[in-house]
């Protein structure tokens, strides 16, 4: 039943969040992401909420750096991460091939070669995305 409330809340919340003439109204509003869980009886937050607003979050989607600083966090996730080693069947070979061409990509974007550092790290998710799962 408490499952159900709180899909009913969230479900309220994103519709209401989603109507253009409340998004115009609230431009400078913050949003919160988070994590939280219920724990027994007791609605406990498990991770700090970011908040921002949708004009920084724009911002921050349109920078030029963007998608290099997705795919270093996405590379860091599935390949460096204990959870993200857990999840596939990595070599060591493998492991320091995706952590070579990260941080070649890493020094081509921090140069201010976006487009080569991009292309540089698409080839490390590549050798994730065929990399089979546990």
């Amino acid at each position: 039943m408490k499952l159900l409330s709180i899909f009913t809340i969230f479900f309220s919340i994103l519709i209401f969040q989603s109507n253009p003439s409340n998004a115009a109204n609230h431009e400078d509003k913050k949003i919160c992401s988070g994590f939280a869980k219920w724990e027994k009886d007791e609605f406990v937050q498990a991770k700090p909420s970011d908040c921002t607003t949708e004009k920084e979050y724009q911002a921050y989607l349109n920078r030029k750096d963007y998608k290099c600083q997705y795919y270093l966090k996405s590379i860091w996730k599935e390949s460096e991460r204990p959870y993200g080693k857990k999840q596939y069947q990595y070599t060591e070979e493998k492991l320091a091939t995706i952590k070579k061409i990260k941080a070649e990509g890493k020094a081509l974007c921090d140069a201010g070669k976006l487009k080569e550092g991009e292309a540089k790290l698409k080839e490390a998710i590549t050798i994730i995305s065929f990399t089979r799962m546990n």
